[in-house]
């Protein structure tokens, strides 16, 4: 496996340099933002998008680059309604946004003759999950999302035998874990402390 990775980087072009350079960084960084909870979480892995739209656009990965361009635009709207109007994403907002997604997929598959082509349709699919679950009020079911998303794509990249997508997806499904167990822990704690303050209350009012 680590032979075929390194082969992968032989004889690639300036472009292509540039383009791994970029998903590296974008890797570390979205790594980095499922460890946060929503809102710190978004407005990092909102970063990570621009260097992912760069590592597709040197690449020529048309498909991946209009998914990516979604799901950076997604964010920055999510971040707005979160700070600015301390809501959720407006539902309207969120299916026109993976509305026009879908169309510009179809079209770009309709001048490339991809309609055939199962996987074309596999990391749309996998956004529009993602960026329903991402838009909920509840931090455990935005970790849960965010963790389908990169399993998804590393059954993608499986199928496909692609080593080097396979390892980055690896290191991402982890990092979503670790984010999701974090979430869990600090609900359980949180759980035990109203727990506990419940019961002061109960004792204090007995005593009275």
């Amino acid at each position: 496996m680590w032979d075929i990775i390194r082969s992968s980087f032989e004889d690639l072009t300036v472009n292509l340099w540039i383009s791994q350079i970029a998903g590296l960084i974008g890797l570390i960084v979205i790594g980095i933002s499922y460890l946060f909870k929503k809102k710190e979480f978004i407005a990092i892995a909102t970063i990570s998008f621009i260097f992912f739209i760069l590592e597709q656009a040197f690449a020529a990965l048309y498909s991946n680059l209009i998914v990516s361009s979604t799901c950076f635009i997604r964010n920055l709207l999510m971040l707005y309604f979160l700070y600015k109007k301390h809501k959720e994403l407006p539902k309207g907002i969120v299916f026109g946004l993976l509305g026009i997604m879908w169309i510009s997929i179809l079209i770009y598959l309709g001048f490339s003759n991809g309609f055939s082509k199962w996987d074309n349709y596999l990391p749309p699919l996998i956004v529009t999950m993602s960026t329903i679950t991402q838009n909920n009020k509840k931090e455990i079911v935005v970790k849960i999302g965010a963790l389908l998303h990169e399993g998804g794509f590393l059954a993608y990249y499986l199928v496909y035998h692609l080593p080097l997508s396979i390892l980055r997806q690896f290191i991402l499904v982890i990092a979503c874990f670790i984010g999701l167990v974090l979430i869990i822990v600090q609900m359980m704690k949180k759980s035990t402390k109203d727990g506990v303050k419940d019961a002061t209350i109960e004792e204090k009012e007995e005593s009275i």
